[in-house]
């Protein structure tokens, strides 16, 4: 028998729910500030969404990027086809990404890091690193942990991620294969990071 969590995190998974929740959570707010931070991008260029899930960030990546939404879930691919039907999508682990060396010129790994044990983000963020361009970038987004932020604990019962890190252990991670170019911290019930990285 589920309990009450699994029985959560089983409704949450489907792409509708998932949706609703991530804007219930404060998605609308991160959703504007993410808005600012890729208005700063060039005309075009490639961009892969590493654990893109329903293509939520999608919108806000300029039309003449060609955007690749990479998930390892196929129920969200499902989602994001039926949001996005022109755009590419790819059903792999962040861990093992199906790409050539130097095919992209962005990565993003937004909200994808609580769900990973450490081993598996040091992975994902070489597979990351493997895959981007010389002097390509990484735009990285999370919750961090943060035992003093009562709401964000509460949420965090309720995450199917486990693995909630603090910030400077976020910072470590990422400084072991790119250099961190801006950073801004900010709160909507979570405290988030978001972490512009250029390749090393």
């Amino acid at each position: 028998m589920l309990s009450v969590r699994g029985l959560v995190h089983k409704l949450v998974s489907a792409p509708t729910i998932y949706d609703f929740c991530q804007k219930m959570a404060g998605g609308y707010i991160t959703q504007s500030i993410l808005e600012k931070e890729f208005a700063s991008l060039s005309n075009s260029g490639s961009v892969l969404d590493v654990g893109g899930g329903t293509g939520i960030i999608r919108p806000f990546v300029p039309n003449a990027w060609n955007y690749t939404c990479l998930d390892s879930d196929s129920r969200k691919l499902e989602g994001f086809h039926r949001k996005f039907p022109k755009d590419k999508a790819i059903k792999a682990s962040a861990t093992d990404i199906p790409a050539p060396d130097e095919s992209y010129d962005l990565c993003i790994l937004s909200c994808v890091s609580h769900h990973l044990e450490t081993s598996e983000l040091k992975s994902a963020l070489n597979e990351i690193s493997r895959v981007l361009r010389k002097g390509g970038q990484l735009l990285f987004k999370d919750a961090i942990w943060n035992p003093r932020n009562i709401e964000g604990r509460l949420l965090w019962v309720f995450d199917r991620g486990c693995f909630p890190r603090p910030k400077n252990e976020l910072e470590g991670l990422l400084k072991k294969k790119f250099i961190i170019r801006k950073e801004r911290s900010f709160k909507v019930i979570h405290e988030y990071i978001i972490s512009w990285c250029v390749k090393q």
